[in-house]
């Protein structure tokens, strides 16, 4: 997300912004994956920029995004009408030049592939704060209906396994409602592998149910939290990052390994300049040398302390994956872990940004066969 303090946090001396920092410390562990997928809830419509509650971001943000490794950006959330249709249209012809994929508006479902593996992608959000439709618009709304549909295409088109992001549940509450379970059920019997939530603003369990073989069957992450804004509350500065392998076995492709780290939102102090950045915290050694305000190195022990609680009588069977504090270079962790092994980076955060970015093509039409990734097209249920 993007607040207005994040805005003026960005701005240089020549009205450029810069977000390339904000990722410095993580950005070496998305390289090394192969899939990182994120929520992009907020807009790119053009200036003038804006926070809560009608969000309006510069494209450097996205930039930033893709530069540090992300490569997917959801895109079906309750504020995507933020700016109407030209903000949506807008956003998505940005991530198609910058090549990001996306999902939820002009692209209803993505095919992706690697090492012989198709993993479907799927994603739809509860609502738009009110704000209608219009005709020309493509957007995913939770739809038992429709998704059912997508599903179907997802499976004809290939998928060997698929995932399903939904925008949803109730604000800072910490506990998934009966209905999230209720549809996070529906959807395993409907063939879907993982259900992975956003909304709440905070974290929330991770449900992960196994066959009679002792394999994992199927996982729901209710909400990984926010990643970065400027929500003030501990619960919304922490954010959950879940990872997983997805591997072939006995002729099916299935989960394994499946684990969280957690990431804080620092944000500026005082008069510093300094920006927003996004920490990993799992391993107290890697931020305890970097922040110097001690009441911000006890309030973040304080509340992974507490989220480590919760994540016992919540999400038991996802273990986190934390740094060996012994072997700070030796990327060496603790526990099982997947086959790769991201390494956090310390690199220095630069005060100077200079990047220039081309005109964006209006791409809105037929988008769904211009998109880096195998995309369903829409068309009346």
């Amino acid at each position: 997300m993007q607040h207005s303090p994040q805005l003026k946090a960005a701005v240089q001396s020549d009205g450029a912004y810069a977000y390339d920092t904000c990722f410095s410390y993580i950005s070496d562990h998305f390289h090394r994956a192969h899939l990182v997928i994120i929520n992009m809830e907020t807009t790119f419509a053009g200036a003038p920029y804006s926070g809560y509650p009608l969000f309006c971001s510069p494209n450097e943000l996205a930039i930033a995004a893709r530069d540090a490794g992300i490569n997917v950006f959801l895109t079906a959330n309750n504020h995507i009408l933020d700016r109407g249709p030209r903000g949506v249209k807008r956003s998505v012809a940005l991530y198609d030049s910058i090549g990001v994929d996306h999902c939820g508006t002009s692209n209803k479902w993505l095919l992706l592939e690697h090492n012989g593996i198709r993993l479907g992608l799927l994603n739809y959000t509860y609502g738009t704060n009110g704000h209608r439709i219009p005709k020309d618009i493509c957007l995913n709304i939770l739809d038992t209906t429709a998704i059912a549909c997508d599903i179907r295409e997802v499976q004809q088109a290939g998928a060997d396994f698929i995932v399903c992001c939904l925008h949803w549940g109730v604000e800072y509450s910490m506990k998934p409602g009966a209905e999230q379970k209720r549809l996070a059920l529906w959807l395993k019997n409907q063939g879907t592998g993982a259900v992975i939530g956003s909304h709440p603003h905070v974290p929330q369990g991770v449900d992960i149910t196994y066959d009679h073989n002792g394999n994992i069957e199927f996982l729901t992450a209710y909400s990984l939290g926010n990643f970065i804004s400027n929500q003030p509350g501990p619960m919304s500065r922490a954010g959950m990052l879940l990872g997983f392998d997805l591997v072939r076995k006995n002729g099916r492709v299935q989960i394994v390994q499946p684990f969280h780290e957690w990431v804080w939102t620092w944000r500026p102090a005082g008069k510093t300049g300094k920006r927003y950045h996004v920490l990993p915290v799992s391993d107290p050694s890697l931020y305890r040398n970097l922040i110097k305000n001690q009441q911000e190195v006890s309030l973040i022990a304080a509340t992974i302390d507490s989220l480590r609680n919760f994540m016992k009588k919540n999400a038991p069977d996802c273990k986190e994956r934390k740094r060996y504090p012994l072997n700070e270079r030796e990327n060496l962790y603790f526990g099982d872990h997947p086959s790769f092994c991201p390494v956090w980076t310390q690199q220095p955060v630069s005060s100077t940004y200079h990047k220039s970015f081309p005109p964006i093509k209006d791409r809105c039409t037929g988008r769904a066969d211009k998109s880096p990734g195998a995309a369903g097209a829409y068309s009346p249920l």
